[in-house]
């Protein structure tokens, strides 16, 4: 930090690197939640931000700014390995006054106020560890405070924060002023894994299937009585921008959007030498970890490549090919080629139901969303199977709403599918998914993933795992292949299936 400006005191002078850095560091939410790569500088914006809150509440009668906060680890050895760490560097002891090192450990700030009004400052700030919800009712119960920073949010349960916020705005008391100007809390982290609360309220990854509806509505972001969102959930640019070079192969490259640079001791290229991809997605790409222990099934998908910034709408002129995947958890890719860009224009995910319940949804989205537009369906072979119970098979069920579905390949044969998409994906432009195609994006993106084989050094099992997420890439699969891609683009003209009648060309229009 020897480059810094400083104060005529000595004092290190904060300027917040980057964009999301300074729209953090003035955020006034009730909860502001900052996702970064390492190295980003959220830490240093979270300190810099309750000196700055600190500053800006109203004095209370006799002239102090009093403010208290809660800065949370899950372990006291966190706090003093790295966060207080980070403190000191900018509000030395030296400069500041002792810390308190009994647990909880505390801070107190005292200063003059530097608009020179006479007001004194008071920022009390105890660093605090809290492991899961009943520490932290137990051990926020003990405390009436102003606000909180939770470090390293990724390890951190949304209870702590409920919990957490439920004592904000306490302190300092209405009995000796206007009480606190602004309460609430932040939460700064790196790309958390799946399921972890965050990626749900942002809306990255869809609900799980099982989840209650009183589940699902704990992951609604709070609003004020106008609406408005009291949350507000801020992501960092990337450290690195993913490319590919000549043969096709990941390469990287610097960022020059990524924040905080100037002040890394590393560049972000040399921190991911020898680094797996899953390591340098979560760490310096900053996506949300889809799998543990795993390997994506299509690890050449990007977000940035392949997902369009805004949903486009289907083109006129264009057929739109359904691909299907059958079973109790069947799900349909609508979709259509224009000038060689295969656009993902919706998702139907099906959860735990015949082709008899889901066939006639696939033949709405037909009539709502594509009405008139000609269209062509592919599915997974095993839809030609008949079931125990009687002779129907999931294609007749389909073909008696009007929709005429045609086997994909003949043999189902996994490795054709994937080496059909991993060709779309390679080419410039190849495929492009609407943003609202939720699970599918995150499928695409490691949810559809193989498992590594317990025990072994670097060992996968052959086939993806089962998933919420596997029924709609196979789907994506299916549609690609019947729609040219492929093996189908080779076989579609001969290719016979038993039953119901050949492929044709269908349409479904709007009745009046």
């Amino acid at each position: 930090m020897a480059g810094l400006a400083r104060t005529p005191r000595g004092n290190l002078v904060y300027e917040p690197d980057g964009r999301v850095l300074e729209q953090y560091l003035h955020d006034k939410s009730e909860l502001v939640v900052l996702q970064g790569p390492i190295g980003s500088g959220s830490s240093t914006c979270s300190c810099h931000r309750i000196w700055k809150l600190a500053l800006e509440q109203e004095p209370d009668f006799d002239g102090v700014r009093r403010t208290r906060w809660l800065v949370v680890r899950s372990s006291y050895r966190q706090l003093k390995k790295t966060t207080i760490k980070t403190w000191l560097d900018w509000f030395p002891e030296h400069e500041w006054g002792d810390m308190i090192r009994s647990e909880p450990m505390s801070h107190v700030l005292r200063r003059g106020h530097p608009s020179g009004d006479g007001t004194k400052v008071e920022c009390e700030v105890v660093f605090i560890a809290i492991d899961g919800p009943e520490t932290a009712e137990q051990e926020a119960a003990s405390f009436e405070i102003t606000g909180f920073w939770i470090n390293e949010g990724q390890f951190v349960e949304k209870e702590v924060v409920d919990e957490l916020l439920s004592r904000c705005g306490r302190y300092p008391s209405t009995k000796g002023g206007p009480g606190a100007t602004w309460y609430g809390g932040m939460i700064d982290l790196n790309a958390p894994s799946e399921g972890h609360w965050i990626p749900y309220m942002r809306g990255d990854i869809p609900f799980p299937p099982e989840w209650t509806d009183e589940e699902k509505a704990m992951m609604e972001i709070p609003r004020d009585e106008d609406g408005k969102p009291l949350w507000r959930f801020l992501v960092q640019p990337p450290g690195l921008i993913e490319t590919r070079d000549a043969d096709g192969n990941l390469a990287y490259q610097p960022n020059p959007d990524a924040e905080n640079q100037r002040h890394l001791k590393k560049s972000y290229m040399q921190q991911i030498r020898a680094k797996k991809k899953d390591w340098i997605d979560q760490r310096v790409m900053n996506r949300v970890g889809l799998y543990v222990g795993g390997k994506a099934v299509y690890p050449t998908f990007s977000q940035q490549d392949h997902v369009h910034s805004y949903d486009v709408e289907p083109v006129d002129g264009f057929p739109v090919i359904i691909g299907l995947d059958f079973g109790r958890d069947p799900a349909a890719a609508f979709m259509q080629c224009v000038n060689g860009q295969w656009n993902i224009l919706e998702e139907l995910i099906g959860d735990n139901e015949s082709a008899t319940l889901f066939a006639p949804r696939v033949k709405r989205i037909l009539a709502t969303r594509f009405p008139g537009m000609d269209f062509e369906a592919w599915g997974d072979p095993r839809g030609a199977d008949r079931t125990q119970s009687d002779e129907t098979t999931a294609y007749d069920i389909f073909e008696r709403e009007g929709v005429t579905v045609f086997p994909a390949t003949t043999d189902n044969n996994p490795e054709m599918r994937r080496s059909t998409v991993d060709g779309v994906l390679a080419r410039r432009n190849g495929m492009r998914i609407n943003p609202k195609c939720l699970t599918l994006r995150t499928g695409m993106a490691g949810g559809y993933h193989y498992k590594k084989i317990q025990g072994t050094a670097g060992l996968y099992s052959p086939r993806p795992v089962k998933n919420r997420y596997s029924h709609i890439v196979e789907a994506l699969e299916n549609g690609l292949m019947g729609g040219g891609e492929g093996e189908a683009i080779v076989s579609r003209a001969t290719t016979k299936r038993a039953a119901p009648s050949p492929v044709r060309r269908s349409s479904v229009r709007r009745r009046a």
